[in-house]
């Protein structure tokens, strides 16, 4: 089961009641292949529906589960874009050879390595609404759900938006979708109002991926979904496949995805449908993970990559970008990735970006003196170094803050990596798909919950991309690509263990 509780309950709502339904799992859905036509919630059906218009892939020698497919694509590198036609390819030499150069790694292939080691300085953090301080689970009536974003609803004050990928095993890989549903807090759960329902994103276009990438040509539809506010207006972020490489990143105003902005949709003017984002070369066949930041001017930027080196770019509203800004810093930023980046192993592990980023200001809302200004105002976002080893992946998540104008050097990172209070050690009461679903697969020893962070996000409704140490945060992430969590910190608990660039 998704959570481990039963009965029933209700919370009320501005419009009327919230309703925590009998527990039970969905096993075995079968996913509907998308049309020209906008996707609906009948999509999440019983197993024994074999409608046409469904996808039965019985192929599982040939398919991996998606929890191995999603950790091959964090690992495909610059060169694998090499086979893209419409690919930049005369800097990939360039890009690999800094990857090999920039790595803080550990020196050679140790006999007495050991990627997890007995004990790991952590910062841990405490959730504000539960009593026993441990993050907060998502009900959403047995539908699986992991990878979660969260925003404020926008009329409704004790409810919030989530939008997570929807749960998938190998036998129905070849369509990815993302659902959503609102949720209300009761006795320290998330609970969904409704059963959630498939987001309406517009069919994925036709795919290019060449070669040993060919197949993800065939698994369709949004994936690694990041739902989130800017200044003015939510986003969603998410991956498909692309007009210029094999997989690639789009943008959409998500008030246009959303029935709860229904009276806002008229007033969209941009990103009004799905607009891929691009980037400045080197291109990957895989490109993932980007995250959206504005300046105090309001000007948009898109964030590529953290590592081996930075790369971001001033977006334009046809989703088209200027040239890399990251080479003004990176004088600052390669000494100050240096000093703070966690050093990886020999193989198999690495650095990637995380969740959305948000605006913070150095002071609490509740001094008088508090007024943001050049000297205390960031952005800052989480990345992660991932590992994977014993055919297990583990996240742990960092916090990065940088300049909120140009040339947005980076102003410090985390010492020690998150650790959200409620995580525990993998075993089978974990309930991971990886192992529930194959009695087989041993269990790895001496790991911990894979938790993967996906989203950070003001509590407080009317609160967008800007924000004080005294403010409340919610981030979302994924447990095991099983189950979905949140926790909600006072901002200032994120930066007490901050190392500093300059």
């Amino acid at each position: 089961m998704v959570f481990l509780f039963s009965g029933r309950g209700t919370i009320g709502t501005n419009s009327g009641s919230l309703s925590i339904f009998d527990t039970h799992r969905n096993d075995g859905l079968l996913l509907q292949t998308p049309s020209e036509d906008t996707v609906s919630s009948s999509s999440l059906v019983p197993q024994d529906r074999t409608d046409s218009g469904f996808v039965k892939v019985d192929r599982l020698d040939e398919l991996k589960s998606i929890y191995e497919e999603d950790f091959r694509e964090d690992q495909t590198t610059p060169e694998s874009g090499k086979q893209v036609e419409d690919a930049v390819d005369d800097n990939l030499s360039e890009a690999v050879e800094d990857e090999n150069r920039s790595a803080p790694e550990a020196d050679g292939e140790d006999e007495d390595y050991s990627p997890l080691p007995d004990t790991i300085d952590y910062h841990e953090i405490f959730s504000l609404t539960r009593a026993d301080r441990k993050y907060i689970p998502i009900f959403t009536n047995g539908v699986g759900i992991y990878n979660p974003n969260i925003i404020p609803h926008p009329t409704e004050h004790d409810m919030w938006i989530v939008v997570a990928q929807h749960e998938q095993s190998a036998e129905h890989i070849s369509v990815s979708e993302q659902v959503a549903c609102n949720v209300g807090l009761l006795d320290g759960v998330m609970v969904c109002a409704k059963e959630p329902s498939v987001l309406p994103i517009e069919p994925s276009i036709d795919g290019q991926c060449p070669g040993d990438l060919a197949y993800y040509n065939f698994r369709r539809g949004p994936r690694d979904a990041r739902m989130f506010y800017g200044p003015d207006a939510p986003y969603i972020l998410y991956g498909s496949q692309s007009a210029y490489t094999c997989l690639g990143i789009w943008l959409e105003d998500v008030r246009m995805l959303l029935q709860d902005f229904h009276l806002e949709q008229t007033t969209v003017k941009l990103f009004d449908h799905a607009t891929e984002v691009q980037r400045p070369p080197p291109v990957r066949g895989i490109e993932k993970n980007f995250f959206l930041f504005w300046d105090s001017q309001g000007k948009a930027y898109a964030h590529h990559d953290i590592f081996p080196r930075r790369a971001f770019a001033q977006i334009s509203f046809d989703g088209s970008v200027g040239l890399d800004l990251a080479p003004l810093s990176y004088n600052n930023d390669n000494v100050c990735l240096a000093m703070y980046l966690p050093a990886l192993g020999p193989s198999e592990e690495s650095i990637h970006q995380a969740s959305n980023s948000l605006s913070i200001t150095f002071c609490k809302r509740k001094d008088p003196g508090c007024a943001p200004d050049a000297s205390n105002t960031f952005l800052f976002t989480i990345f992660q170094h991932k590992s994977y080893h014993d055919y297990h992946g583990i996240y742990e998540p960092y916090i990065m803050v940088f300049q909120r104008d140009p040339p947005f050097a980076i102003h410090a990172i985390s010492q020690r990596p998150l650790w959200i209070h409620g995580r525990a050690t993998l075993t089978k009461e974990t309930h991971s798909l990886l192992y529930d679903n194959d009695s087989d697969r041993p269990i790895p020893e001496g790991h911990t919950e894979m938790f993967y962070v996906t989203s950070i996000s003001w509590k407080t409704h009317g609160q967008r991309f800007h924000g004080y140490l005294d403010d409340t945060l919610f981030l979302g992430f994924g447990i095991e690509d099983s189950r979905a969590g949140l926790i909600d910190v006072l901002a200032e608990d994120l930066f007490q263990d901050l190392g500093y660039c300059a």
